[in-house]
């Protein structure tokens, strides 16, 4: 495409010559607001990422019950190896060392309380 331009004395003209394709891309299109769009839906996106935050707090709470969970099972099945171990212990005692009947302890005395004893140092 030619374009003239007139010159100050209209003697001589400058003439421009334009690529077509250039001057049709560089007119023709529209900024790109892709990037933008969202701002389009305001309100939903807000709701969208609202819910999905939600989501993901819940996923978050699911996960820790989850681990307290198994960790109670972890004790429980710890406390009850323990006990087994001390049943399997108490069992392993000779019947002999068992023996109440045989105790020369008085079973209706009070309970053993120990005493302090408070020693007075002379003073330095």
């Amino acid at each position: 495409m030619l374009f003239k331009v007139p010159s100050v004395d209209w003697s001589e003209q400058i003439i421009y010559v334009i690529d077509d394709d250039e001057s049709l891309s560089d007119f023709d299109d529209e900024p790109d607001f892709s990037e933008y769009m969202w701002m389009e839906n305001e309100e939903e996106f807000d709701k969208n990422e609202l819910q999905r935050l939600e989501e993901e707090e819940i996923m978050q709470e699911c996960i820790e019950a989850m681990m307290e969970d198994e960790l109670e099972e972890q004790i429980n099945e710890w406390e009850k190896a323990k006990t087994e171990e001390q049943n399997t212990a108490l069992s392993a005692l000779p019947k002999s060392q068992c023996n109440v009947e045989k105790s020369v302890l008085n079973p209706m005395a009070d309970e053993f309380v120990p005493r302090c004893h408070i020693l007075d140092l002379p003073a330095s």
